[in-house]
Formats: C-alpha cells, structure tokens, sequence
C-alpha cells in the first residue's frame, strides 16, 4: 500500500473483497437481520435475502455499523500503519448511523476524518473506488487535499436502480399497496 491514506467504507457499499484488496480498502461490515439471526454483511451470499424474503415475506432488517466496529478497524489500521491517515467515506448518513458512528469511534484520533459519501451501494462504491484510483495516481496527496477531493466526486455522483416489481419495497414499507398494485 503506497500513499499516505488508507480507505475505509461500510459493507454496504457493495465494494467486493478482490476490489477491497486491489485498492487496500478497509470494510467495516453493516448488519443484517434475518428473523432471529443478525450477520455481518457480506458473510453470505446476496441470494440469502431474497430468499429469506420468499419464504417469510419479510423483508430482512438491516442495521449501521457501530462505534466499537469502527474503532477496532481505525485501532487495527493504525497499528499497521501508523504513518498514515485513516479516510472514511460513509455510507449515507440520512439512511443509517454508520457515519455517526464513525465520527464517534474517531473523535479523539486527529488521523480519521470522515466524509458523508450521500451515496448508498453501489453508489457509495462509486465514490470510494474513484478516490482510491485517484490516490494511486497521486499518492502524495495530503489527507486535506484527498477530503476535499471525496467530497467533490460525491457530490457528482447519481445513483439510482430500476426495480424488477415493486413487492419487495411494498414489504419494507418503501411504497404502499396501491402504488405496488398500480406500479
């Protein structure tokens, strides 16, 4: 790992493990809660969901990541590398406590900034694998410079999704039952 700046996103951001390892991205993993069971995000397989969904009609909660995740990667991060500084570039604060906790996790560490991405997903992916080619092509990039960088692809990057029926987010609540029948 070269720079000055090592990465850190949720694992919400759908970024997988073989990209996390080329770009030296540190996932902290969110929660998801099936029935009784609650797992780490990206534990298992994507088809888990929707299958939890066809068999109870329930769609699976999900959760932000806490503090105390949060501290132990910066913790483990910053004894490996404890030259650099650790940018985390959150999923969206509106839609979990993810970056609160963060914050919260790197209150006291002058080495942690953190940065609401506005991005969920693939979107908050987006955001987070162009700033780490972007830190490849220019690792003397100060952590200020790299702030203010993330903060400008966020604001340029759009996300959105199609979905194949409207069952699922009438499930979660997301759209009533007319909408559903009508859509």
């Amino acid at each position: 790992m070269s720079g000055n700046i090592v990465l850190v996103a949720e694992t919400g951001s759908d970024i997988t493990p073989e990209l996390a390892k080329e770009y030296g991205i540190w996932l902290v993993p969110m929660y998801v809660t099936m029935g009784d069971r609650t797992l780490d995000d990206g534990t298992f397989p994507a088809e888990d969901v929707c299958a939890y969904y066809e068999h109870t009609g329930n769609v699976p909660k999900t959760s932000g990541t806490s503090p105390e995740a949060f501290a132990r990667v910066f913790r483990e991060i910053h004894e490996k590398y404890p030259e650099k500084h650790i940018l985390h570039l959150a999923y969206s604060a509106v839609t979990t406590v993810s970056y609160q906790s963060a914050v919260i996790a790197g209150e006291r560490l002058d080495y942690v900034p953190s940065l609401d991405t506005r991005q969920v997903s693939v979107g908050q992916a987006a955001v987070v694998l162009e700033m780490a080619r972007l830190l490849r092509e220019r690792p003397e990039m100060t952590v200020e410079e790299a702030v203010a960088a993330a903060e400008r692809i966020s604001r340029q990057t759009r996300m959105c999704f199609v979905p194949r029926n409207l069952d699922y987010l009438r499930a979660g609540g997301r759209v009533s039952n007319v909408v559903a029948l009508t859509g």
